[in-house]
């Protein structure tokens, strides 16, 4: 095979995640590869709306240095920097998209498509997000139409404590609200810096409800509008359906 040959696709990371460059790569097709630029995160290490939106400047620049090798589509793997506009100020995928002539979409875009094509108008939240986020996060879903039957978070302010956070410490958080669970329709961990691939599985055995993940939904997407198939079932009910 070729360089190209292969089927590729781009991912704009903030420059302090380390997990989307962990997972994605090992859960390919034969044939694809995937390349990722990383967007200055602004404000130090604070998790903050200001950060957060200051950062989808550098992303546009991250997105040129991306089309320089071809991809088929872009991701902005960053969920909280996806939903913090709002519903009345979505863009920054148009904005790449403009920019870069490169189809893009969202790990929030992502996991909205992942949770439909699920039918799961009804999550429990799982997030490592301080409170002011999680609320934004709340309303982001809400206004979307889909309910949040309730929140569990390792409320982190700071985005070193995310970086330390283990799969098992995530599978723990869900495991220690299965209580709370009653109504759901799937469980969503949010933020493309948390490792759960490994967890997936059996945290849908534990719940018997579906899980939803930022990375994962971010990957089902990706390989979706690239019309390529999944070649793995190891990734929960969203990768078999």
């Amino acid at each position: 095979m070729k360089l190209r040959d292969l089927r590729r696709f781009g991912v704009i990371v903030p420059a302090t995640n380390t997990a989307m460059e962990a997972e994605l790569p090992h859960y390919l097709p034969v044939g694809t590869s995937v390349h990722f630029s990383r967007a200055t995160w602004p404000g130090g290490d604070t998790v903050t709306r200001e950060a957060l939106l200051g950062m989808e400047a550098d992303a546009e620049r991250a997105a040129v240095d991306l089309a320089m090798a071809s991809p088929e589509v872009i991701l902005y793997g960053c969920t909280s920097g996806s939903f913090i506009r709002g519903a009345k100020r979505e863009g920054v995928s148009e904005e790449i998209q403009r920019r870069t002539g490169v189809k893009t979409l969202t790990t929030t875009q992502a996991v909205l498509s992942a949770l439909a094509h699920l039918q799961a108008q009804k999550v429990f939240l799982v997030t490592p997000y301080p409170d002011e986020i999680n609320r934004d996060e709340i309303e982001y879903l809400e206004s979307q139409g889909f309910a949040v039957t309730g929140h569990a978070s390792f409320h982190c302010d700071d985005t070193r404590p995310i970086n330390s956070l283990s799969s098992s410490d995530i599978a723990n958080l869900v495991r220690q609200n299965l209580n709370k669970l009653d109504g759901a329709h799937a469980i969503f961990i949010s933020c493309t810096d948390l490792l759960t691939f490994d967890q997936i599985a059996g945290l849908e055995d534990g719940a018997k409800l579906p899980v939803v993940t930022s990375n994962q939904a971010t990957l089902w997407a990706a390989l979706k509008a690239m019309d390529l198939p999944s070649p793995t079932s190891d990734l929960g009910t969203l990768f078999r359906k």
